[in-house]
């Protein structure tokens, strides 16, 4: 596919370190397909080497339920849980669950700290994160 020529793409791919590749246009211009591609095209990256972690989420306009900051954070920290299970010393290292452990209620602030920790592990090998069609949610912020 065109995109794995094109130059912006290959600086991102090549780059050590944290970057974002931010993927814009017009309704109906094939974004989505193209984060379908790029999701199947990292995760078979993902097979021949075992330090790539991948996590992606579908925005969906048609359930309420999957259009919140919170459920997108918590489907992403799902899939990397049970890609890397370790990664649950993250969430043990949590404050308000260590000192609350019946009680607690995994928040947004909570949970983005975690999500912080694990791709800030320099042990665990590369992340990637897609999110498509954010754009569909204009009231999506974060809220912490």
């Amino acid at each position: 596919m065109w995109i794995l020529d094109d130059d912006r793409y290959r600086m991102w791919a090549e780059k050590d370190g944290q970057a974002i590749l931010w993927i814009s246009g017009d309704p109906g211009c094939g974004k989505s397909v193209l984060s379908s591609y790029l999701t199947k095209e990292i995760t078979h990256c993902k097979t021949k080497t075992n330090q790539l972690c991948t996590a992606y989420f579908f925005c969906d306009d048609k359930d309420e339920r999957l259009r919140t900051a919170h459920a997108i954070l918590v489907n992403l920290l799902a899939q990397l849980l049970d890609q890397v299970p370790d990664v649950i010393t993250h969430f043990l290292a949590e404050p308000d669950y260590t000192t609350n452990k019946e009680k607690t209620s995994w928040t947004f602030g909570m949970l983005w700290r975690v999500f912080e920790r694990i791709i800030n592990d320099n042990h665990r090998g590369q992340v990637y994160i897609l999110v498509d069609a954010l754009g569909i949610h204009p009231n999506l912020y974060i809220k912490m």
